[in-house]
């Protein structure tokens, strides 16, 4: 970690892992670049994080990035994976490849993933506490969550519409928080003042996500195929 990088406007949050309230030790990418392909985005987001949650989370982040790539291509077979760094890591991971494989259930035309439940839910959190951090100035470790997902193919164009449509709130975020750089204002000064929170593209087709002026939303998208939205009981 390094103890001279501003990683927050409130300085003082950079003693803390963002993910457990722990010493802060090392640094963690959100996303991690596992979800993400090379050439590598200038300037990743990269927020404070034990040994321990950075060491974890890799794991797991491993094993959902692999699955997300072999439901968008219904096979864990890695001959027919799309993607290049997911057939890698599969040729060399046999028995991550045999797990996944054994939780697909083909009907027909239709895929069931009998996914790791926990485990993903891990990377959920991780994701959307990693986001409001970055974004926010805003730690929320010890907070519950609620989330939702959806595969965009299966999305009706009200579901579509509804979620890409950016987080509005009533209150600017903390000052000097990232989020307020992007922040976007309105455009007619008679109407009720609210602030609209943009998307932020990481990496075009990779991935893409949004947080709350109010910290209490946050959904992402990886890889154009998966829509999540994650709820934070503050």
């Amino acid at each position: 970690m390094n103890q001279n990088k501003t990683y927050y406007g409130d300085s003082r949050l950079n003693y803390f892992c963002a993910f457990c309230g722990g010493p802060a030790e090392t640094e963690d990418h959100v996303p991690s670049r596992c979800f993400l392909d090379k050439p590598y985005p200038p300037n990743l987001p990269v927020i404070p994080c034990c040994h321990k949650c950075n060491h974890d989370f890799s794991i797991d982040e491993e094993y959902v990035s692999c699955l997300i790539d072999c439901m968008k291509s219904h096979t864990a077979d890695p001959s027919l994976i799309q993607r290049g760094k997911t057939r890698e890591t599969l040729l060399h991971s046999p028995k991550l490849q045999e797990r996944i494989a054994s939780q697909i259930k083909e009907f027909g035309e239709y895929y069931l993933f009998d996914y790791e439940k926990e485990r993903f839910k891990n990377i959920v959190r991780k994701l959307a506490f990693g986001h409001l951090a970055f974004e926010n100035d805003y730690l929320t470790w010890n907070s519950s969550f609620l989330f939702s997902i959806w595969l965009i193919p299966e999305m009706t164009e009200s579901q579509y519409a509804t979620f890409f449509k950016p987080y509005t709130g009533d209150l600017l975020p903390e000052v000097n928080s990232h989020s307020l750089e992007h922040i976007l204002l309105p455009d007619n000064a008679d109407i009720v003042m609210q602030f609209a929170a943009p998307w932020v593209i990481v990496q075009e087709g990779r991935y893409a996500y949004c947080v709350s002026p109010d910290s209490n939303k946050v959904k992402f998208v990886i890889a154009d195929y998966l829509a999540v939205e994650v709820s934070i009981n503050q």
